[in-house]
This record gives structure tokens, C-alpha cells and sequence, in this order.
């Protein structure tokens, strides 16, 4: 899966330079990784949503042509950033973005997978395929690290296969869960009541910093 039109390389003296330009699509594992554009968010639109507490990463928004284009807008500006869909054939099964000049390494985040798609590997798969890119590209280059919710069981089974390890745990203020954790009753609180905390006159969660060294073994598991 090498390619030569790569985010970035490393000169002599260890600087990075980046360039605008995407890859090809990138194909492994069963799926095809696509940069943001008018046809598949159309797609990525008509995902079922999570909820609380994973709200934040429901796509119903789009629906509304206006936010869509600031969201397309968004996706497709140069930068630091890459953000990619993932395809199985015509069908949008989850996204994945990378920040290639954070501080910590290459920081993995926005990673989501709609309800519909979940149980068959889709997160394994699509980071499995970027992170083989990403180490092509940053040959001798950093670490990949991402952050997720205490909450989210399910995503750090995926990660952990993937060779993650968690290097810390820290209470995090996350704006969108605090507003929400406002509205929601005790009832629909008390599931990641353990999770979450009151302090200091605002709400926060608990989060995993989590690293994977480059190379590290990957249980992708099946494409099915």
C-alpha cells in the first residue's frame, strides 16, 4: 500500500513538510479510505445516530444542506489534517481523521463507527489501513496517540488490538457531554455514572491518553 504523493516527509535534518495534496484512496483490510467530498457525505448523512452519550459523534446534521457545506468546508481545507470516510464498496461505514503536526504524535481522533456498522471490525480495519499509510509515510517518524471516553468499552478493545496502550488517565472537560449531561435525567445518567464527574462547578469525564508505538502488532481480526 506505498504512495508516493504522501501528507508529509521527513528531510535530513528530521523537519516535516507537508503538502496539500491526499493520497490515492487507500484499499486494505476489506475497505477503501476516501477524503471528504459532496457524495459521500451525502452518505455519511444517512447514518444512524448513537445518542447520548456518543452524541457528539452522530451525523444527522448534515441533513441540513447548509451545515453540510460548512461541514464539507471544513473537511477538505489545507492543513494539518486529514479526515477520511470509510467505503466497502458504495456504502460509507466509518470516518477517521489524523492530525499529522500534533505535539504527542500522530494524533488519531474523530474515529466513528454509525450503529448500523458496528460488530464487524470496521474500526480495527479503517485504523488499521490508515496507520499502515501514516508509517509508510513518516518513515522513522512519531507515535500514534489518540484520547477516548472512560465510557467507551467497545473502542478500546478495538484500540488494544491495534496495539494501543493507555499512558494515563486524566478527568477531562468535554463541552458537548457536559451540556448534555444537563438535560439528560438521572436515569439516563446513571449508565456512565462512574464515568463522569461534578467538580468545580462543571461536569467532566474520564479519559484515556492512549500510544501506540510504530510497528506494534495489529489483530485486525476478519472483514466481515
Amino acid at each position: 500500500m506505498a504512495r508516493t504523493t504522501g501528507a508529509a516527509r521527513a528531510d535530513e535534518g528530521g523537519t516535516r513538510s507537508l503538502v496539500s495534496l491526499y493520497p490515492p484512496p487507500l484499499a486494505g483490510h476489506g475497505l477503501v479510505l476516501h477524503p471528504w467530498s459532496e457524495a459521500i457525505l451525502a452518505r455519511v448523512a444517512e447514518w444512524g445516530a448513537h445518542g447520548f452519550p456518543y452524541h457528539a459523534f452522530d451525523m444527522t446534521h448534515l441533513r441540513d444542506p447548509a451545515r453540510a457545506r460548512g461541514v464539507l468546508a471544513r473537511m477538505t481545507e489545507n492543513g494539518p489534517h486529514r479526515h477520511f470516510v470509510a467505503m466497502e464498496g458504495d456504502v460509507a461505514v466509518g470516518r477517521a481523521s489524523v492530525n499529522l503536526r500534533d505535539e504527542a504524535g500522530l494524533y488519531l481522533w474523530s474515529v466513528h463507527v454509525p450503529p448500523e456498522h458496528e460488530g464487524r471490525g470496521v474500526c480495527r480495519r479503517m485504523l488499521a489501513t490508515l496507520m499502515t499509510w501514516l508509517e509508510e509515510e513518516f518513515v522513522g517518524g512519531p507515535d500514534f496517540v489518540l484520547s477516548t471516553n472512560a465510557f467507551a468499552t467497545h473502542a478500546h478493545r478495538a484500540y488494544e488490538a491495534l496495539g494501543f496502550e493507555t499512558t494515563e488517565t486524566r478527568w477531562h472537560f468535554d463541552r458537548e457531554i457536559a451540556e448534555q449531561l444537563w438535560r439528560v435525567s438521572p436515569d439516563e445518567r446513571e449508565p456512565v455514572s462512574k464515568f463522569v464527574r461534578f467538580a468545580n462547578g462543571r461536569w467532566e469525564v474520564r479519559t484515556h491518553l492512549m500510544r501506540r508505538r510504530r510497528g506494534a502488532a495489529m489483530n485486525v481480526g476478519p472483514a466481515g
